[in-house]
């Protein structure tokens, strides 16, 4: 009986040391700043309560106005917090659409060919889905 107890109590405490690291995307497709605002707070809040999380913003339609630099408010304000393994991407087939280069975008930002397609590859790979807006 004290073999089987002991054998319980390491096998929980294996299990909860191998827990994964959380990694999380937020899909932006709003423009408004708003949401753009909620967005960099609720990353803010969940790298507070777990700092180890991964985190991924796709940017696309008209969220991609999160990652520019003339509207870039709320993107600086995350770039600010200098927050470990968080990352901003926007989709290349929107900034096609709009006609924005690369250039336009802050520099905090990153880019993807196609933000839903990443999104899916990222959905495969057991990310969370959260998404962005009210």
């Amino acid at each position: 009986m004290r073999n089987l107890i002991f054998l319980l109590l390491s096998s929980l405490s294996l299990s909860a040391y191998s827990q994964k690291v959380p990694k999380v995307l937020f899909h932006l497709q709003s423009a408004d700043t708003l949401v753009h605002k909620s967005v960099v707070t609720q990353i803010k809040n969940l790298k507070q309560e777990i700092p180890t999380a991964e985190v991924l913003v796709v940017c696309n339609g008209p969220g991609v106005e999160f990652t520019l630099l003339s509207k870039s408010t709320y993107i600086n304000r995350l770039a600010k917090l200098n927050l470990p393994n968080v990352k901003v991407v926007a989709c290349e087939f929107t900034m096609a659409q709009r006609k924005i280069g690369k250039a336009d975008l802050n520099p905090y930002s990153g880019t993807v060919s196609h933000g839903i397609v990443e999104i899916v590859r990222k959905q495969n790979e057991n990310w969370l889905y959260v998404k962005a807006g009210f």
